[in-house]
């Protein structure tokens, strides 16, 4: 969705991909019973080992899973 099919990663930063990261591990999961997976693995590893990865929750209306997310600069 952020990235579509055939989108070279060539010029993809750690910034971008932290970025999408967030993104999509901010949208609750039916699988998950309405919880998002960034609230799950805070449950389970807690909130320093997320703060070492880089991740960090999106609000809800800000979730953006779009191609817009990430501008590209070719």
């Amino acid at each position: 969705m952020v990235l579509p099919k055939g989108t070279s990663f060539e010029f993809l930063t750690q910034w971008d991909v932290n970025l999408i990261v967030n993104h999509i591990n901010s949208m609750p999961r039916e699988s998950l019973d309405g919880h998002t997976p960034y609230e799950t693995a805070l449950w389970t590893y807690g909130e320093s080992a997320l703060k070492a990865l880089q991740l960090r929750p999106i609000p809800p209306d800000g979730v953006n899973l779009t191609p817009k997310l990430i501008r590209f600069n070719q």
